[in-house]
C-alpha cells in the first residue's frame, strides 16, 4: 500500500511538471566504474542510476565532469545544482543538502589471483608477509589505519588503478586492496586490452563498507528536490531497477553470481 501511494505521489509530481530549469547542472568527476565518459557518452553504475532517477522525475539534466575539487566548489558556489558520488563530511553540510538515501554502497575488499592460497580472517596484521599494491589514495579508515600502524609494511605504490591492475595480473605483488566494483571493472578492462583472461578472487570478509550520496546545492535551495529524489531512489531499489543497473555492469565484466 505504501509503495502504491509513493507511485501516485511521483506520478502527480511528473504530471504537474517538476522541472526546475531546462537542465539541472550535475557535477561529477572521473571515477570508473561509478561514472566515466566513453566516446562522449556518460556511463557508469552511479551515472546510470542518476540518469534514471531524474528521468522518472521528468527533470532534464546535464552531467559535467570536473576535477573533484572544482566539482565541489561549483556546488558550493551554486554553479552546479547536484554532485555525485559524494561522501558525507560534516563540514560539507554548510553548502550541501545530502540525499538521505545512499546513491551507492561501496565495499573495500582484498583481491588475490584465482589460484592463490592466501586466506583472510579479518586480521590484516596476519598478511604482513605479503606484498600489497596500492594507489596513493584512501582505502577507507580501516585499511588506512592498518598502513599507518605498520600492520602492513610491504607496499608497492603506483599512480593509477589501471597500472596497479596491470602489475597485479603480472604477479608483481600478492594482494590488491580495492573497492569491489573498481577491481572487477579494471580486471575486465586490462584483460580486454592485453588479450588475457586472468581471473581474480575476492577474499572474505571485506575490509569495510560505506555509502556515497548525491549532494544538492544549498545555494540554489534544492532541499525539496532532494526529498523527491530520495523517494524515487528508494522506489528504484524496491522495484528492482536499481539492482538491474548494477547486475548489467557486472555481467558485462564477466562477474557471475553475487560477489
Amino acid at each position: 500500500k505504501i509503495r502504491f501511494m509513493l507511485l501516485i505521489v511521483i506520478a502527480i509530481w511528473i504530471a504537474s511538471g517538476v522541472c526546475l530549469a531546462d537542465e539541472l547542472r550535475v557535477a561529477t568527476f572521473d571515477y570508473p566504474p561509478f561514472q566515466y565518459e566513453e566516446q562522449g557518452e556518460v556511463k557508469g553504475i552511479a551515472a546510470d542510476i542518476v540518469k534514471e532517477l531524474f528521468k522518472r522525475l521528468n527533470q532534464p539534466i546535464k552531467i559535467n565532469f570536473y576535477p573533484f575539487p572544482r566539482a565541489m566548489k561549483s556546488l558550493e558556489a551554486g554553479e552546479s545544482d547536484v554532485i555525485f558520488t559524494f561522501y558525507y563530511k560534516k563540514g560539507r553540510e554548510a553548502f550541501t543538502d545530502y540525499s538521505k538515501e545512499a546513491l551507492v554502497d561501496q565495499t573495500i575488499s582484498l583481491f588475490v589471483q584465482e589460484d592463490s592460497p592466501i586466506v583472510f580472517d579479518g586480521d590484516l596484521s596476519k598478511l604482513n608477509q605479503y606484498k600489497f599494491g596500492l594507489v596513493r589514495f584512501s582505502y577507507g579508515t580501516v585499511f588506512d589505519a592498518a598502513v599507518d600502524k605498520k600492520l602492513i609494511t610491504r607496499i608497492d605504490y603506483v599512480s593509477s588503478m589501471d597500472l596497479n591492475m596491470k602489475k597485479f595480473l603480472r604477479r608483481r605483488f600478492n594482494i590488491l586492496p580495492s573497492d569491489r566494483w573498481v577491481a572487477y571493472y579494471y580486471n575486465f578492462k586490462v584483460n580486454l586490452e592485453e588479450g588475457k583472461s586472468v581471473k581474480i578472487k575476492e577474499l572474505h570478509p571485506p575490509i569495510q563498507s560505506f555509502s556515497a550520496y548525491m549532494g544538492f546545492s544549498k545555494a540554489n535551495n534544492l532541499g525539496d528536490l532532494r526529498d523527491k529524489a530520495d523517494i524515487v531512489l528508494k522506489e528504484m531499489k524496491k522495484d528492482g531497477s536499481y539492482q538491474r543497473i548494477i547486475d548489467g555492469y557486472l555481467a558485462g565484466w564477466g562477474v557471475t553470481g553475487s560477489p
